[in-house]
């Protein structure tokens, strides 16, 4: 027996990905899935890989032959990356001898069905695995997920940062740590109360979440009106370019807080970024953007300071662009 919908998601909102070069069996079990779940195809490993990098699917059907980068190959290359090593796979192989299985199981699939292709057996372990997908993540919400705002927490932190640092290290990749504060909530609180207080907090968390364009990038709440942003993969330029967005975006919002100087919400950032092989610790790295938040915070606020950068402030009547920017 199968449950549609675990938490707020059902079967319907899974989306499958179709990794196949031969676009006859693409189409065959896009036809024999599409009915059940959103089905999108790509014709090789290399595009499956790409296509994970921008999208998560809830579960991969993956085709064990295939020219340049087999199944086996493309799902061992997922596993080394951070934001694809969850994805379910499924290999869809035309041999069913054990030592292929063995070889399917080796590389890190849950499960694998036979060509030609049960139509029946297909449809009921995709059903199969997408439940227990399902069920995993609504389990990790309710222990990653902050629940006023819908930002990860600071258990979600302590156990994902450490991951980003080992990935950054070995693969000799810049990893960007933002933290920003919202000006003035105190005085927010006190001006509108504190049900106001937290539906700014949300209205934040939400428009910052939008804004990142990548599912590699993760917003974590940690603690009161303090939000850190983690970037892996992203050099200096990078992240000031999403810290500045992340700043105006909030900005635009134009929700009225009388007692800023800004007569709006408005945030402070401050910036920090460990290369390879700088020696500092990822604790040294935070405390740095904390310092970068507190030299922002003291500059006039709604602005970003950054290893390297001058601080950048916007007055009141300055619509936030790039155009507008004046240098404290």
């Amino acid at each position: 027996m199968y449950i549609d919908q675990v938490g707020d998601r059902t079967l319907a909102d899974c989306s499958v990905l179709i990794v196949d070069d031969q676009g006859s069996s693409r189409l065959v079990l896009k036809t024999l899935l599409e009915e059940i779940v959103e089905c999108y195809s790509v014709s090789s490993g290399k595009e499956a890989i790409e296509y994970c990098k921008n999208n998560k699917p809830d579960l991969i059907l993956m085709d064990v032959s295939m020219p340049e980068m087999d199944g086996h190959q493309t799902t061992r290359l997922l596993r080394q990356k951070q934001s694809c090593e969850n994805i379910p796979v499924i290999f869809v192989t035309s041999s069913s001898t054990e030592e292929e299985e063995s070889r399917c199981w080796d590389s890190g699939c849950v499960d694998f069905v036979v060509k030609p292709v049960n139509a029946c057996t297909l449809r009921n372990r995709v059903k199969s695995h997408l439940q227990h997908k399902l069920r995993s993540d609504f389990l990790e919400k309710l222990i990653y997920i902050d629940k006023l705002t819908g930002a990860y927490n600071r258990h979600y932190l302590d156990d994902y940062l450490p991951r980003l640092v080992k990935d950054s290290e070995r693969n000799a990749t810049p990893l960007s740590l933002i933290i920003f504060d919202v000006d003035h909530f105190k005085l927010f609180n006190d001006m509108y109360g504190h049900l106001e207080g937290d539906s700014c907090l949300w209205k934040v968390s939400k428009t910052i979440t939008d804004a990142l364009l990548r599912p590699m990038d993760k917003l974590v709440r940690i603690g009161g009106e303090e939000f850190l942003v983690m970037l892996p993969n992203t050099d200096l330029e990078g992240a000031k370019a999403v810290a500045e967005r992340l700043l105006e975006t909030v900005y635009n919002l134009n929700v009225p807080h009388t007692s800023s100087e800004y007569e709006r919400v408005t945030l402070s950032a401050g910036l920090a970024i460990k290369t390879a092989n700088d020696g500092k610790t990822i604790d040294f790295v935070m405390l740095e953007a904390d310092k970068n938040l507190y030299a922002a915070k003291t500059s006039g606020r709604n602005c970003l300071v950054a290893p390297s950068l001058s601080v950048i402030n916007k007055t009141k009547n300055d619509a936030f662009s790039s155009d507008a920017q004046e240098q404290c």
